[in-house]
């Protein structure tokens, strides 16, 4: 397998030209490759339970909180401005925030520390646990609520909130679009997306296939989630920025673990190895951890304003023939 291309009989042709179709084909067609190729595949709670802490000890390390971040406090600021406004003069109301699959509060506590009231939805007890851990450690506990439960089947005991963050979530979510119309659903100002206009994976392509003799089927992107909002009939505005897609790990132990399980090779040894091998001669120790190529990364922010953020003519897209 090469990749995704015209030709290839696992996908119609037809379906480059659908952006539902394409989104959902990309992200079955990568967890089929998965299925297939991973000898040995963890427990999906044991699997967070380890990577949680990797990419905690990463994020929290950051000095700026991120251009997302930046975007929905200023979304914030808007709403309470338009409220000031509506009510004639008053003492702007802080704006509430609800961050939809909030993992241990990347985007959850820098908002909460500057002054807003937070729900993250996150079903992960692992994220959870880190998240309650660092909002006590940032004294924002009391801003945070958590609701431990999946989107979007969460939304319907939430009401709804100012502004809608959802950071790097969708990668994963065949069904994109009662996902999308919940979260546009649950806010009153405005609801922001953000994800990498490709997928940015913690070991090469040469690597996997190296190991597999095939290439790692990709994740849809930012590209895709514009076309698939598009198709939708969904008004937005979109803003691609540059961010730092270097990953750290505690040791050559955690690089080896980490890295196995993202390229599929948990439970051979052998391959184990070569992994190990890879990350020693690669890797560089900074400040402590270890230190992976700097790879500057382009994502996207989609800003949506309800509740006028669908054209009164919407057309869905056709289904492919013969795809879901």
């Amino acid at each position: 397998m090469s990749g995704l291309h015209v030709g290839d009989p696992a996908l119609d042709p037809g379906i480059l030209w659908d952006a539902l179709a394409r989104w959902r084909a990309l992200v079955r067609l990568r967890r089929e490759q998965f299925q297939r190729l991973e000898a040995d595949p963890p427990d999906p709670q044991d699997y967070w339970r380890r990577r949680a802490g990797n990419y905690f000890d990463a994020v929290r390390s950051r000095q700026d909180p991120g251009q997302f971040v930046h975007a929905a406090i200023a979304e914030c600021q808007d709403a309470e401005a338009h409220d000031t406004c509506s009510a004639l003069g008053a003492e702007p109301r802080p704006a509430t925030v609800l961050d939809v699959g909030g993992g241990f509060g990347a985007v959850a506590i820098p908002v909460a520390q500057s002054g807003r009231r937070v729900t993250v939805v996150e079903p992960h007890p692992t994220m959870v646990a880190l998240l309650q851990r660092w909002a006590s450690e940032a004294g924002v506990a009391d801003r945070i609520r958590v609701v431990q439960e999946p989107w979007p089947a969460a939304a319907a005991g939430l009401e709804p909130h100012d502004v809608v963050v959802c950071s790097h979530v969708l990668y994963p979510i065949e069904e994109i679009v009662p996902f999308v119309e919940a979260l546009v659903a649950a806010g009153r100002h405005a609801c922001l997306i953000t994800l990498r206009s490709s997928g940015v994976e913690q070991a090469p392509t040469a690597l996997f296939r190296e190991l597999h003799g095939e290439d790692r089927v990709p994740q849809p992107g930012f590209g895709d989630l514009c076309g698939v909002l598009a198709a939708l009939g969904f008004h937005f505005d979109a803003t691609t920025y540059e961010t730092d897609a270097t990953w750290s790990y505690a040791d050559l132990d955690e690089a080896e673990e980490v890295l196995a399980q993202t390229l599929l090779v948990a439970g051979r040894p052998e391959a184990r190895a070569r992994v190990r091998d890879w990350a020693r001669t690669t890797f560089v120790l900074e400040e402590g951890r270890l230190v992976g190529p700097r790879r500057p990364s382009i994502a996207g922010i989609v800003t949506l304003h309800p509740p006028v953020s669908r054209a009164p003519s919407a057309i869905r897209p056709a289904r492919t023939r013969g795809r879901p």
